[in-house]
């Protein structure tokens, strides 16, 4: 293979070898960051030439498009992971450092819903649309993130043994996801190869506007999306008790620490932890 000396030389190659393993929706988005944020502002320039200072020029322009602290960390990283890719073709290549330039910020959402609110949003959607009750209500059950229930198939499905198998999730890790009750009756009356059908998405936007859950909250990391139904999970699981080692395989998170965002949910178990010393003292 040809020297790669410019930037968008190394895009070129981290599309056509690393990019093309990814999901359609990652693809997406992956280049369109690289085409609208990134490209304009370093494509030409030569990697050896790359220096912090044209890395902080970038931060600097994607901060003045007014995007999200995480928006210009995502797009950070992507040339971090174009020009890292460079350096494992070619070990002499150098390449600036991205520590000081990374964007530091708190973008989790940690909303979830009490069992009235969630009742009261899924009366709306019952009403709206029985699809979406019922991709919620599973949504709810399982855990997962909206693409893995919408990449269900009847193949990942076991019925003998009530569980699915969720396949090139988010963090590229596959799991086994039992099903509880009431996650099985809705996928065992499915009976098409896709499980659940994406269509019509405002709906479940429109059932949030009409319960008011977001009415007054101007954070968006405290207003109510599709992905608050996961974070109800774990956080309904926590609450009752179930270890956090569990949950964070349940939901399929690359690491335990991100799962640690939950522990001040589960209060009790610390407690519990340190009466076992007193208890041996008795």
């Amino acid at each position: 293979m040809k020297e790669i000396r410019k930037v968008d030389e190394a895009w070129k190659f981290y599309n056509d070898f690393i990019l093309q393993s990814f999901s359609k929706r990652c693809k997406t988005t992956e280049t369109g960051r690289w085409k609208n944020h990134i490209a304009p502002i370093v494509g030409e320039k030569t990697i050896k030439e790359l220096t912090i200072y044209d890395l902080l020029e970038l931060r600097k322009s994607l901060e003045s498009k007014n995007l999200s602290p995480q928006t210009v960390f995502h797009c950070l990283s992507l040339l971090r992971r174009i020009l890292n890719r460079v350096v494992d073709y070619d070990h002499s290549v150098q390449v600036p450092k991205f520590k000081n330039v990374m964007p530091k910020f708190d973008n989790r959402r940690l909303r979830y819903l009490s069992k009235p609110e969630l009742d009261g949003l899924l009366n709306i959607l019952k009403q709206k649309s029985n699809a979406w009750f019922e991709i919620s209500l599973f949504a709810v059950n399982t855990g997962l993130r909206r693409g893995e229930i919408f990449n269900l198939g009847s193949e990942n499905i076991n019925d003998s043994d009530r569980h699915i198998c969720v396949l090139d999730s988010k963090t590229h890790k596959n799991r086994v996801v039992p099903l509880n009750g009431t996650a099985f009756k809705i996928i065992s009356d499915k009976k098409s190869n896709k499980i659940f059908t994406f269509s019509a998405p405002k709906i479940f936007e429109q059932a949030v506007k009409e319960s008011g859950l977001n009415d007054g909250i101007k954070d968006s990391r405290h207003k109510v999306v599709f992905h608050t139904l996961r974070h109800t999970f774990a956080s309904w699981l926590v609450q009752d008790g179930v270890k956090l080692e569990v949950v964070s395989k349940l939901l399929g998170h690359s690491s335990i620490n991100i799962t640690m965002r939950y522990a001040h949910l589960a209060p009790s178990q610390a407690k519990s932890a340190v009466n076992l010393i007193s208890d041996k003292l008795e």
